[in-house]
């Protein structure tokens, strides 16, 4: 994988605002930069064209102790957000937001989706799924208990070891 750095990624732009090189990352990475303190990372693989969007990219804080991972389509529109919070001496996943959108024939902003679905995951096992369907008047709530969170947990990265965040496998599960 080849890492982009930035404040922020620009979707209709397939480039980060602000760009910035690994040094300023790792600054900011170590906590040694005042507001904003955070940095987004854009993953490419070794072979990708300057047209291809990233395979995901990640806003992460200092210390790797919050990384909102957003995992996109190829027109740049975001499907998935995975939120990790640092819980002890590991991340874990807290929550998955997804976005579907009218058909995949261009880019969409969020704000353009026809339903969202957010999961929020507890480490005992509770969660609550919330299902925004823009067809329906009411949005829907449902809590399940004892659900298995035990892949949810990721090892802190490393500055620059991004591929773990950026995996996208059976932690996704929607629950009905």
């Amino acid at each position: 994988m080849k890492y982009v750095y930035g404040q922020s990624w620009h979707p209709t732009r397939n480039q980060p605002t602000e760009a910035f090189d690994e040094a300023k990352a790792l600054a900011r990475f170590n906590g040694k930069r005042s507001k904003p303190d955070w940095f987004t990372v854009a993953a490419f693989t070794d072979d990708a064209t300057p047209e291809q969007v990233p395979e995901f990219y990640a806003e992460i804080t200092p210390h790797g102790a919050y990384a909102a991972v957003h995992f996109i389509d190829p027109f740049g529109s975001i499907h998935y957000i995975f939120g990790f919070r640092k819980t002890g001496e590991r991340l874990f996943l807290e929550d998955i937001t997804s976005y579907t959108y009218p058909d995949m024939t261009k880019h969409y902003g969020q704000n353009e989706c026809v339903k969202v679905v957010s999961m929020y995951y507890k480490t005992d096992g509770v969660v609550e799924v919330e299902t925004n369907d823009k067809s329906q008047p009411d949005i829907s709530v449902v809590h399940y208990k004892d659900v298995d969170v035990s892949a949810h947990w990721e090892p802190i990265p490393v500055f620059g070891d991004w591929e773990s965040l950026g995996r996208f496998d059976a932690r996704w599960r929607p629950l009905s």
